[in-house]
């Protein structure tokens, strides 16, 4: 899927399609990201790649597949800091983090 984020986030667009694939690989076709903090801001430089994730998945498997997410990204567009936030929308917490995500960060899926 190719679109115009690369004029709205600060990734390449074999990046952006690299983390959608490695999202629609692991996680369940319902589930929702969200790319945010500097990355989703085009007046700002550097900075890791922060991603916000709502899913649906059964919270004891998503350490394992945070892991595997990371590590999928990187192996198709290099060695890069990602910080990946997970909220199981079953849970009844609506932490700052996942407002922040939320309303200043890009969905990309």
């Amino acid at each position: 899927m190719s679109d115009n984020l690369q004029n709205i986030v600060r990734l390449k667009q074999f990046e952006i399609d690299a983390i959608r694939e490695a999202f629609a690989a692991l996680f369940l076709s319902d589930d929702k990201l969200w790319i945010f903090g500097s990355r989703a801001n085009l007046n700002k430089r550097g900075g890791d790649i922060d991603l916000y994730v709502e899913t649906t998945l059964d919270a004891k498997d998503l350490y394992d597949i945070k892991i595997r997410f990371i590590n999928t990204i990187c192996d198709s567009i290099g060695d890069q800091r990602i910080d990946v936030v997970l909220n199981t929308v079953n849970n009844s917490l609506n932490l700052p983090i996942y407002i922040k995500a939320k309303s200043e960060g890009v969905q990309l899926v």
